[in-house]
């Protein structure tokens, strides 16, 4: 079953409000917007108007257009390119690496909040994000503290993280 343009759109809305750091909440309220209703726009249900588009980009920082780019998809040509393996990017630079398992578990934590699933491979866990609409992985952050992170593209894999 192909997924609606509004199901597609309330995706991105979410993905980029998340990679943000913008709760949505906070995010309805930039808006002026009530919660109720950007829960319905994030879950496709409801079809916002244009003038609605335009205040959700203002409120991301973005262009319009950046609402409907589907760069934040695992490219759908081969799982490895010249350079390396491929691998989701954060935001912030930051991408899904090697080194990323619990120091505790030695497991890589890769899924959505309230699906996320547990790997002792990386590459496993790599391949399990390259099915993900939208890669979601932890990692450390500055202070130590584990978050969830959003991908925003898919690149070579740095050479700093090759295995020897």
């Amino acid at each position: 079953m192909k997924t609606t343009l509004r199901r597609r759109f309330g995706d991105r809305i979410k993905t980029l409000r998340i990679a943000k750091g913008i709760s949505q909440e906070a995010f309805a309220d930039q808006c002026g917007y009530a919660r109720s209703y950007m829960s319905r726009v994030e879950r496709g249900l409801a079809n916002p108007s244009l003038d609605a588009v335009e205040v959700f980009a203002m409120a991301l920082k973005i262009e319009v257009k950046e609402l409907f780019e589907t760069t934040t998809t695992r490219p759908a040509s081969s799982k490895r390119k010249a350079a390396g393996t491929l691998v989701p990017f954060a935001k912030d630079g930051s991408c899904f690496n090697p080194t990323l398992f619990r120091p505790r578990s030695k497991k890589f934590t890769v899924g959505e909040h309230g699906k996320e699933v547990t790997f002792d491979d990386f590459h496993a866990a790599l391949e399990y994000l390259g099915t993900m609409d939208v890669a979601q992985w932890r990692r450390p952050n500055k202070a130590g503290n584990w978050g969830r992170v959003v991908a925003m593209h898919w690149d070579d894999l740095p050479i700093r993280y090759w295995v020897r």
